[in-house]
């Protein structure tokens, strides 16, 4: 049977409305009750695979989930198990935002108490955040609590079997037009695809630029970084080293410690100018691209690479550098400062015979 109870404009009437639901109705309710949700998740499904931007995407389909359940706050929480943070979040009128406050947690300390939920449920529902006072896990109570928090409902989305992060809302509205566990549940897949497919693509481009064995730019960045340096016509200063000796290294000692020691430089160089700044191009050859540097400051950092270099132990680098006031002449500093170089590695070789 369902009832509903309306206020009369004479104070103290009220009138009752009371509906034996047959089984035929109890169907077409669930058919109808399913169908709005599916209508619902398709909806903001399309919201995030119709070419919008990453951030503009999730962004409106928290928004739009929010027309359905009208909760206080929706908010999406990333973890690699260790840390969780607040990434994307959607509040009510009045409602204070906590994503600010909700980055890099302990992931423990935080939700790790949400996983008792997931083993009898796809997900933590909590009509009542007594039920956390009850089981005796006052730390997220309190946490939920403070956040002004009476209602809790948040699905999981995974990452290769792992918990990758959780769909959330806060004092959400319990309706019987629709199912808001369902369309909760489906939708944090939906997102959690967005989200991991956004982290891969991340990754691939991360991998794309950067270099495999030392893990600091590679050719392909060096390449759009000196596009980007001409354009912007502003001074900058090259600088090409080269390892004197890693095909000594290779030969006596094997290709491992050849490698140890070009990342070995790498890290060397990325100590004095910061991982921005350094590129390998292959083999045992890099550079140094400093910009909005002057001259006089550039001849110093020149200097001090040779100076530092020494500490190097039984490695060795050769180094030439080169400065100019526009950008759009890299292509002959580049020469310059490669020419230098080798200058400098016959320099090495000629005192090396001498001894």
């Amino acid at each position: 049977m369902n009832f509903a109870v309306q206020p009369l404009a004479e104070p103290g009437y009220v009138s009752f409305i009371f509906m034996n639901i047959s089984e035929e109705h109890a169907r077409e309710m669930h058919v109808q009750r399913e169908r709005v949700t599916n209508e619902a998740i398709v909806r903001i499904a399309k919201i995030l695979n119709d070419g919008e931007g990453y951030e503009s995407a999730m962004n409106h389909a928290l928004q739009e989930i929010s027309r359905f359940i009208h909760p206080d706050r929706i908010y999406l929480l990333e973890t690699d198990g260790i840390t969780v943070s607040n990434t994307f979040e959607w509040c009510a009128e009045g409602i204070q935002s906590e994503i600010e406050t909700l980055q890099h947690l302990d992931y423990e300390e935080y939700i790790s108490g949400w996983e008792v939920f997931l083993r009898d449920s796809p997900g933590v529902i909590m009509e009542d955040i007594e039920v956390l006072r009850n089981m005796g896990d006052m730390v997220d109570y309190e946490n939920l609590k403070r956040q002004g928090i009476k209602s809790l409902m948040a699905f999981p989305f995974y990452r290769q079997g792992r918990i990758a992060g959780y769909l959330g809302v806060d004092n959400f509205e319990v309706t019987d037009q629709f199912n808001t566990a369902e369309l909760l549940e489906t939708l944090s897949f939906f997102l959690g695809a967005r989200i991991t497919n956004h982290h891969l693509i991340h990754e691939l481009e991360h991998l794309g630029r950067c270099d495999g064995l030392t893990g600091i730019n590679n050719w392909n960045a060096y390449s759009d970084e000196l596009l980007r340096l001409r354009q912007a016509h502003n001074c900058v200063g090259v600088i090409f080293i080269d390892m004197n000796g890693l095909k000594v290294i290779n030969d006596t000692e094997g290709h491992l410690a050849g490698n140890a020691a070009l990342c070995t430089v790498a890290g060397f160089l990325v100590g004095l100018y910061g991982a921005d700044h350094v590129y390998r191009l292959g083999g045992d050859e890099f550079v140094v691209l400093l910009q909005h540097v002057t001259e006089s400051e550039f001849s110093r950092q020149l200097k001090r690479l040779r100076d530092e270099a020494s500490h190097l132990g039984n490695l060795s680098i050769a180094a030439g550098g080169q400065w100019i006031a526009d950008a759009v002449e890299i292509m002959n500093a580049i020469q310059e400062a490669d020419n230098a170089m080798y200058r400098d590695k016959a320099e090495y070789y000629k005192k090396k015979n001498k001894q």
